[in-house]
């Protein structure tokens, strides 16, 4: 807010909210986890919402298990964003843990 009161927009979280998004969309892009393109052939992330059949079945498991985790952690909102926490969980997942 400024001093008279207005909402200002925060670009500095907007970015970061951003840059988050699309390192998860990556993410689930190059590790198979995803029925659907996430970004077009010039590499930009394609706006769109995402349902339960756009997801695989590892991709929903890891959704439920640790997206939400990651989301909220320090390690998504670094420059670039830390995806080890969702690289650890995937790796159980395909384990059968």
């Amino acid at each position: 807010m400024d001093a008279s009161g207005n909402i200002v927009p925060d670009l500095e979280s907007q970015s970061v909210v951003r840059r988050m998004l699309i390192s998860r969309a990556k993410f689930f892009s190059d590790n198979g986890l995803l029925t659907v393109d996430a970004f077009d052939k010039s590499g930009k992330l394609i706006d769109r919402q995402y349902f339960k059949n756009d997801f695989t079945e590892e991709g929903l498991a890891l959704c439920r298990r640790k997206v939400p985790a990651w989301m909220s952690s320090k390690g998504s909102k670094k420059d670039p964003p830390d995806m080890k926490l969702l690289e650890k969980a995937l790796a159980e997942i395909r384990a059968g843990k």
